[in-house]
């Protein structure tokens, strides 16, 4: 099974172009990029829209997927509004009060679908997440706009970190289950480690962020995407620029 994933595509008004970047474009462009690669499914992986949610993009992202050759899914980011984005993406079957957050096979792999949109989980949300994930004994695959471990990215890791990573540990580091969590936010590529979870970062299609500096440090570039690929036995991954 192949996997498509795009994070941070911080789409804004039509017309607009956040530091200069046509944002829209790169977006269909890598819509583009993933037809012509065939994935079973593609993941939006959280901040769709650029600044806060709007309705109105939401449902140009929802146009934009509807001839897609594949199923698709969407977790929020903290640029998101959860309900409003599950409301206008018709995935209001996977609102759990005000956060978006599911488990869905991928093809029987066990996979999990979060929502850090606040930077944090509900006790609820916390709830659900341990009992999903004491009943899985093998690999488990999550999608979570928040990596959920630290990366050594100067910026995010000190500015815009997931504020619950010491309890992600306490909780998941005694199951039997390894995971493997395939997130944004950072707008690098960086891979995390610590015990049973490794947490694959992938940079938006938007701007990149210079992980090697304290300061805010914007890098343009072609937008990029996640290629996953799923076996039995666990999963191979790459970045590709589109």
């Amino acid at each position: 099974m192949k996997i498509a994933f795009i994070t941070d595509i911080h789409i804004g008004a039509e017309g607009e172009m956040p530091a200069g970047v046509d944002v829209r474009a790169n977006f269909l462009k890598t819509l583009d990029a993933i037809r012509a690669s065939k994935p079973n499914c593609l993941v939006l992986g959280g901040d769709l829209c650029f600044d806060v949610g709007v309705r109105e993009i939401y449902r140009w992202i929802y146009e934009q997927l509807q001839d897609l050759p594949c199923m698709w899914f969407a977790i929020p980011g903290n640029h998101d509004d959860s309900v409003m984005l599950a409301e206008e993406l018709h995935l209001t079957r996977h609102l759990n009060g005000n956060e978006l957050y599911s488990a869905t096979p991928l093809e029987g792999y066990p996979a999990l679908f979060l929502d850090s949109s606040r930077g944090v989980f509900s006790d609820a949300q916390w709830t659900w997440l341990a009992d999903e994930l004491a009943a899985i004994h093998h690999n488990a695959l999550i999608f979570c706009h928040h990596p959920v471990l630290p990366a050594d990215t100067k910026f995010m890791d000190v500015k815009y970190p997931f504020k619950q990573q010491d309890l992600w540990l306490e909780i998941t580091e005694e199951l039997p289950c390894r995971m493997q969590v395939i997130s944004g936010h950072y707008h690098c590529e960086a891979v995390a480690q610590r015990a049973n979870t490794t947490v694959f970062i992938t940079p938006s299609t938007y701007i990149q962020l210079d992980p090697d500096t304290a300061d805010l440090k914007l890098d343009k570039t072609p937008p990029y995407y996640r290629e996953i690929t799923v076996t039995p036995h666990g999963l191979t991954t790459r970045v590709i620029s589109v």
